[in-house]
């Protein structure tokens, strides 16, 4: 089992660069075609004196300067992407968006992937106006995170945050190529006596499941002691040397605040490994 199409959102920054490699190796690895999103930056509004000018000549070789100057940062980022790939003679694409046009191009450009790779919360390589979040609701892709700076290749441990809802269910069906692939799993599950929704044996069906899809699997109940459940899930995860945690976007009803609140959204914010969310 692995991805056959994944799609990355590309930016000039050098963590643009790293998650264009990580995406790179990826796609090598899965044997999958790889799709590179760059979102042009405004080019308007970089002179006050280009606010004055009138005349239709005058304001046609301001516009045409904007198109210069983003028709050169759409070359320099197919080149940069495509190097990246040419390194390890990949299938791939290279696909350009105008922050002005983006509207639903983000999402209908990324329907059609496997996994989306985008940045964390300083860098992601999106629209200004969309968030990873928004768009695995608009979309019901599964999103990878990469955290800023992230230097690792390969999801070697992964953690795997159970509350034995649909949303963590969904999540370990997307993630499902990289619990294959990898040397350990781990079922987190904490707090368990607060959910009976676990069973008797918190974890160990779920665990089950997936040792017969051939993955190395363990259960771990652990109690948060008070603390919040996403500073036990991110403690966790750093002393036993996690490469990528997988989670479900939980949901609760009516709002997106409401369905990325608690536990999601301060993953979102503070984790410093890459992050799976599905919803």
């Amino acid at each position: 089992m692995s991805f056959k199409s994944i799609a990355v959102f590309v930016d000039p920054s050098p963590a643009g660069a790293a998650r264009a490699v990580y995406a790179v190796g990826m796609a090598s690895r899965h044997g999958a075609h790889l799709i590179g999103i760059f979102v042009v930056p405004l080019m308007s509004g970089g002179s006050t004196a280009e606010s004055f000018v009138q005349g239709r000549q005058a304001v046609a070789q301001v516009v045409a300067g904007h198109r210069f100057k983003e028709n050169n940062a759409i070359a320099a980022a197919k080149r940069s992407f495509a190097a990246a790939c040419g390194r390890e003679d990949i299938s791939f694409e290279f696909r350009s968006l105008h922050q002005i046009d983006v509207d639903d191009s983000v999402a209908l450009n990324s329907l059609h992937a496997d996994l989306v790779i985008v940045g964390g919360s300083r860098s992601q390589g999106l629209p200004s106006d969309w968030s990873a979040e928004a768009l695995v609701l608009a979309t019901g892709v599964p999103f990878l995170l990469l955290p800023e700076p992230w230097t690792g290749s390969h999801a070697a441990h992964v953690l795997v945050a159970w509350n034995a809802s649909r949303e963590a269910r969904r999540a370990i069906a997307d993630a499902l190529p990289f619990l294959v692939g990898a040397q350990s799993v781990t079922i987190l599950v904490v707090d368990p006596q607060n959910n009976p929704r676990h069973g008797e044996e918190p974890g160990a069906d779920v665990a089950r499941y997936l040792s017969r899809h051939g993955v190395r699997v363990t259960v771990e109940q652990v109690t948060s002691q008070g603390e919040p459940v996403a500073k036990t899930i991110l403690a966790y995860a750093q002393r036993h040397d996690t490469d990528l945690i997988v989670v479900g976007a939980y949901s609760r009803p009516r709002t997106t605040q409401m369905i990325f609140g608690g536990v999601t959204r301060s993953l979102l914010r503070d984790a410093a490994v890459p992050l799976l969310i599905a919803h």
